[in-house]
């Protein structure tokens, strides 16, 4: 291996295991949310369709996620869900290498170094990896190195990287889609008949894809006719905020999105794969979609970044050899800046160090019976994906709830607690240890 080579792969590594530690803090101190307890119990239940509660459903009612699978044997193996946090550290990692594979096409192996090793500080990237597991989290290495199949002409290993993408979410399907229509347009102008060839089989068969989830593997899966998240772009309903406001969040969005790389991406066509995702995030009415330091922008960020590689490896062989260093220097040190004032990963909030909370968290979990049924809010939950009859709140009178004096959410506070305190009142529950102000309360009723 070259120098450059090994830089990335020690960047790569570093990244992974920075965000695995990271991740690790963020769960044993009770910091995780919700999509953590439904992906480890999805996981669990993989023989019985993927069922979660919080869902209630399996999960591809929801999504089209085979990939899934792949993640039981680790899950299962250490029998955690830090499983799946140090999956998804990886996951996001191996951006970097295939990052480095395209920019050394057109820079040399130190310039393509330096560019894979920006990407890694890239804010939106940072937050996919670090929120909550989620399948999107495979998006980004895998249409990185798809992307690169395609740049190599190296269509052999892009078809199975095309059925590995297809396999994340059903929202990859329209993205190969449309990235599929592109190439055919791409390469039909370059008489290049493989490159037309592979991009018609993949807008062909990713076409066929989004069908399928929906005609077959949704009804199957007991979603019904609707796609389940439907309500996401409901724009009959009514609005969340004003016109004004609807386009300042997303405008902003936006600049999240482009200014940390300096709008160097808009140099490359490859900006306009990223067209779906973004329509994705922008479209949806739910804030949250468009909000950086979610996993939504798995969508769109490996476009973005391969076309701000390919964007500024160009500038680089174009430039003076005295501008080169600003076309590395500005976009890290925009990257760097973004991450200290601007940070989406909000570390402030969800990092600590392990505490008495988090000791009696853990004790009154210990105490309800693997079998048992079981209710808490969101950040117990995420550490309940082996009991199969865990839940978020109390709907059903599980035979346990575990509440915290000191938690506070909109959820909590304005549904599950009120419920919680009327069933105390009625003396359907009541508690059998405490510790911290943590209370276990067992069900007295059938």
């Amino acid at each position: 291996m070259t120098r450059p080579s090994c830089a990335v792969a020690a960047a790569t590594v570093l990244y992974a295991l920075v965000f695995l530690a990271l991740g690790i803090d963020r769960y044993i101190t009770f910091h995780s949310g919700a999509d953590l307890g439904l992906f480890t119990q999805s996981i669990v239940n993989y023989a019985h369709g993927m069922y979660n509660t919080r869902e209630g459903w399996g999960h591809f009612a929801y999504h089209f996620s085979p990939i899934l699978y792949l993640c039981v044997p680790f899950v299962l193996l250490a029998h955690s869900a830090l499983a799946l946090v140090a999956i998804q550290a990886v996951a996001t990692a191996l951006v970097a290498p295939a990052l480095y594979m395209i920019a050394r096409r057109r820079t040399n192996d130190a310039n393509a170094a330096a560019l894979a090793c920006i990407a890694l500080l890239y804010p939106p990237l940072q937050g996919v990896t670090f929120t909550d597991f989620h399948e999107i989290g495979f998006a980004p290495a895998a249409i990185a190195w798809l992307l690169w199949a395609i740049d190599a002409r190296r269509f052999a290993i892009a078809y199975v990287l095309l059925a590995v993408v297809l396999s994340i979410k059903e929202d990859m399907a329209i993205a190969m889609v449309w990235l599929g229509l592109c190439g055919m347009i791409y390469f039909a102008r370059k008489h290049e008949r493989d490159g037309f060839v592979f991009s018609a089989v993949a807008a062909g068969v990713a076409a066929v894809t989004f069908v399928a989830f929906f005609a077959l593997v949704v009804p199957a899966a007991g979603g019904g006719a609707l796609w389940r998240p439907h309500w996401r772009y409901d724009w009959f309903g009514q609005p969340a905020m004003s016109l004004a406001g609807q386009f300042l969040a997303r405008f902003t969005y936006l600049l999240e999105a482009f200014v940390p790389l300096a709008l160097i991406p808009f140099r490359s066509r490859v900006l306009l794969l990223a067209l779906p995702g973004f329509a994705e995030v922008l479209g949806s009415r739910w804030a949250l979609a468009y909000t950086m330091g979610q996993h939504y922008p798995g969508a769109w960020v490996p476009f973005v970044l391969v076309a701000f590689v390919i964007g500024a490896a160009d500038l680089i062989e174009a430039a003076p050899r005295a501008s080169r260093r600003w076309v590395l220097g500005v976009p890290a040190a925009l990257c760097a800046l973004t991450l200290l004032v601007a940070n989406p990963l909000h570390l402030g909030h969800f990092l600590g160090l392990p505490g008495a909370r988090d000791a009696a968290l853990n004790a009154m979990i210990a105490k309800v019976p693997r079998t048992a049924t079981v209710g808490s809010f969101d950040e117990v939950y995420a550490h309940l994906g082996f009991y199969p009859g865990a839940r978020i709140g109390i709907a059903g009178y599980p035979q346990y709830v575990i509440a915290d004096d000191a938690y506070a959410s909109s959820a909590w506070d304005g549904k599950i607690l009120p419920r919680l305190r009327a069933s105390l009142g009625r003396r359907v529950y009541a508690p059998v240890a405490e510790q911290d102000g943590i209370t276990l309360y067992e069900r007295t009723t059938n």
